[in-house]
């Protein structure tokens, strides 16, 4: 299950698929059994291990690029009715206490359990951090898993065990979790990878943040602590999707742009200027890294030549090839990441 109500399972499958879910189960497209697809000629044909299994490599990361997917079988997993949730508010004074315990919560992390850190102005237009966290347990499990966020004083508190279905709607009240639909005005947003996260890198990412929240007042950096291992755990090669190195995805949103403001034709250079910071004290490998492919709008349409795809999917690039030239040899299909057919 994804994080995010308003992504449906199309695109959120086929680029990766981050979510509540991984820890036990992986990412969504490790657990793609099948597919139904349009091809740019019309043709209609399935994607499975026994028949057009290339295909279906190619669908578990890759994308929009060989065709429209309209349909999709996915595994099925046991799943428990409720699961534990909570949305905790607050102050930017606590900012490095909340690291530290982020940091010793993430020691003892269990497979079930994620951490969402957010940075955000609140409804009251005040600059808060929140922590959303779900762990897929009981409530007493998950009261004691995540203990040690209520000891920090939060000044608001929400926690509930809420049906399986109604988990993907974390927010203050819904504001967060609607934000990308409901909030006016323009929005940019793309993501960063890291793999060092302590007070001092976050403070200047906070600092960052909030001199470009003075312009698009919606702005949201939002740190997702999910359990790797189910990811890790997978061959490279086994699918298209290439992203399973350790790190912690970031969101880097820069929302409520006003496009009469002079902010609106930097905003796409103060994004990447704002995903540089919050990586800056990250390996190299985490700073040269496009972020989790679908948060990277920054790149994913800037198609004039093929390097993002190639820095993006790695060593599963020149297969990808190949199954481009198959399927859509034309590029009809070229929005995102677009792959360049073997020569």
């Amino acid at each position: 299950m994804g994080q995010c109500s308003q992504v449906s399972i199309g695109g959120y499958t086929l680029g990766g698929g981050l979510g509540y879910s991984l820890g036990m189960y992986g990412v969504a497209c490790d657990n793609l059994l099948s597919a139904t697809v349009v091809l740019a000629n019309g043709d209609i044909v399935q994607a499975s291990e026994s028949e057009n299994p290339d295909l279906l490599w190619g669908l578990k990361g890759g994308g929009s690029n060989f065709g429209v997917a309209v349909e999709l079988g996915v595994k099925l997993h046991p799943q428990r009715r409720d699961a534990y949730t909570l949305s905790y508010v607050y102050l930017p004074t606590q900012l490095e206490a909340i690291v530290a315990t982020i940091n010793e919560w993430r020691a003892v992390q269990k497979q079930h359990e994620t951490i969402i850190m957010l940075v955000s102005n609140g409804p009251d237009g005040k600059p808060y951090v929140i922590l959303n966290g779900v762990s897929n347990s009981t409530q007493e499990e998950g009261e004691a898993a995540f203990r040690r966020f209520l000891d920090l004083g939060p000044v608001h508190i929400t926690n509930a065990q809420v049906p399986w279905e109604e988990v993907c709607n974390l927010g203050i009240n819904g504001y967060l979790q609607n934000a990308m639909n409901t909030i006016p005005k323009g929005k940019v947003f793309g993501g960063a990878h890291i793999d060092n996260f302590d007070a001092p890198q976050v403070q200047k990412s906070w600092d960052a943040w909030a001199e470009v929240a003075k312009k698009a007042p919606f702005s949201v950096l939002m740190y997702e602590f999910y359990p790797d291992k189910q990811v890790l755990a997978v061959p490279l090669e086994s699918a298209a999707f290439a992203q399973r190195q350790p790190f912690v995805t970031v969101l880097c949103a820069i929302m409520g742009i006003d496009e009469s403001d002079d902010f609106a034709p930097r905003a796409w250079e103060e994004l990447l200027n704002l995903k540089r910071i919050v990586s800056a004290s990250s390996s190299q490998a985490a700073q040269d890294s496009l972020g989790y492919a679908n948060y990277g709008d920054p790149f994913a349409t800037h198609n004039e030549t093929d390097g993002y795809a190639r820095k993006l999917f790695g060593p599963n690039y020149p297969r990808l090839q190949e199954v481009k030239k198959k399927y859509d040899p034309e590029m009809v299909f070229d929005r995102w990441f677009n792959i360049r057919p073997k020569d």
